[in-house]
């Protein structure tokens, strides 16, 4: 039974945490400033979860134009170890753009190029160029290179993404979304070539300066120009519109931003059209830097809650507490005595043996109408079984059930048939032995004589006595 009952709750309990496995990123909020673009979404760096803090459309198929080149550029260095290394235009790879309109570094079939000189073009100078040579030296053409473009999206779980060439020249069939793109860009920012790269706000090449097309880096272009903003990538075309994506820090907190298909207007009616792409993307820095802020809403083993506990040896309860120390990013004037803590999936009772640290349920935290964050609660401390107890709820469990319950009133309800039979047998009986008996003869007095049954039966019994001893002759006068 024991062995019994630790198997069942070993099963429950991995069952529930599959169940439970998913990871909660706290609230996502509206930001109060005007925004153009089609498509965004920013999150927090701060925390290994990257919590959504803002999204729009984010799963909407959407072109990325030169946001591409971040995926060539990665896919590169996780092939070629030795940026050292050397490769020349081709003339394959040099006539696949003319005529494009492609922005370009003007590298003529024939020059040689190292891979870290092609992956500065690449990011800073966003040139196409460069980027069909390094596609071509990576997988051998063009071609192939895309497929590994491709697998490599869908190994970072990239479900609504496509490529059908390196640069981002525009193809209807080649898109993706502002969410896919932040997996891309989140795996990119772990290799630190691609991070030293992708910020370098100038690079000369043949005699040529080159500066990031990232106007939110360049102090000369007032309108776009964010100090807090690093890198990383932008693209445009006439279908995809402006597309950015950078990153910010300031005061010790960082963002990141993906904005795809803004427009360019006179937002400021001075007569010049302006990429909304950049001011988007910094209006959203600006309101995560003065809307957001961290807060600690649990402390690692902070009491929330508790739950009954069955077959518990010495405890009928125990302490649900949170499973670790727990921060989110939270609107500024969120105050934790005035949030709302609210236990989901809490069950009525749970099985013992339990063990300290298993988890048994969450628990919400309400700021407003928004869920800020979620939490595991976990057992406080072990509860051992009590085999009596378990027995004993055993036996209950069993009889409680319907089934052993309807078996149960059938087998009283035989047995009340079977003694109303008996006992109807038994009178029956009674009745015809009265009645065989007969009504009783009415006597004659003290000198009544034998009947002649009753001499017979004398009779029959002197016959059968051996040993009879007839009475005494009468005295003679």
């Amino acid at each position: 039974m024991k062995k019994t009952i630790r198997v069942f709750l070993s099963v429950f309990i991995s069952v529930f945490i599959l169940l439970s496995s998913v990871t909660a990123f706290g609230a996502s909020y509206n930001p109060d400033v005007k925004l153009y673009s089609e498509s965004y979404i920013l999150v927090n760096l701060d925390d290994s979860s990257y919590p959504v803090v803002a999204e729009k459309n984010a799963d909407k198929r959407m072109y990325p134009a030169s946001l591409t080149k971040i995926v060539t550029a990665i896919v590169t260095l996780n092939k070629i170890q030795d940026i050292g290394l050397t490769t020349s235009m081709s003339q394959e790879s040099y006539d696949i753009l003319l005529g494009s309109g492609a922005q370009v570094a003007g590298i003529k079939v024939g020059d040689t190029l190292s891979v870290e000189q092609l992956l500065y073009l690449t990011l800073v100078h966003s040139a196409c160029d460069a980027t069909e040579m390094l596609a071509e030296y990576v997988a051998g053409s063009r071609e192939k290179f895309v497929v590994m473009m491709n697998e490599y999206a869908a190994s970072l779980g990239c479900e609504n993404t496509n490529f059908t060439n390196p640069d981002g020249l525009h193809d209807e069939n080649q898109y993706t979304t502002a969410k896919d793109l932040l997996k891309i860009t989140l795996d990119a920012l772990k290799n630190d070539t691609f991070v030293k790269i992708s910020e370098t706000k100038q690079y000369e090449y043949d005699g040529m300066m080159y500066y990031h097309t990232n106007l939110m880096l360049q102090p000369g272009y007032l309108s776009y120009y964010y100090p807090y903003a690093e890198g990383i990538k932008t693209g445009s075309t006439s279908e995809a519109g402006y597309c950015v994506i950078t990153k910010a820090s300031k005061d010790g907190y960082n963002y990141l931003a993906v904005v795809l298909g803004a427009p360019v207007i006179d937002y400021n009616n001075d007569g010049y059209d302006e990429k909304c792409s950049f001011i988007d993307a910094a209006s959203l820095f600006k309101w995560a830097f003065n809307s957001l802020k961290f807060s600690t809403l649990f402390e690692e083993g902070e009491i929330v809650s508790e739950v009954a506990v069955k077959n518990g040896k010495k405890a009928d309860t125990v302490q649900l507490v949170a499973d670790k120390k727990t921060n989110a990013i939270v609107k500024s004037s969120f105050d934790k005595s005035t949030a709302i803590i609210e236990v989901v999936d809490k069950p009525e009772e749970i099985i013992a043996p339990v063990r300290k640290g298993d988890t048994v349920c969450k628990a919400n935290v309400i700021f407003g109408e928004e869920t800020v964050a979620t939490v595991d609660l976990v057992a406080a401390e072990d509860i051992e079984l009590s085999t009596f107890l378990s027995i004993i709820n055993s036996i209950k469990g069993f009889f409680s059930l319907t089934a052993v319950k309807i078996v149960l009133i059938v087998v009283v309800l035989f047995a009340a048939l079977y003694v109303i039979l008996v006992l109807n047998n038994v009178k029956k009986r009674n009745e015809r032995k009265n009645n065989r008996g007969g009504k009783p003869q009415s006597g004659t007095g003290s000198g009544r004589q034998r009947s002649t049954s009753d001499t017979r039966k004398q009779k029959r019994s002197y016959d059968d006595n051996d040993d009879y001893i007839p009475p005494p002759a009468p005295k003679m006068r």
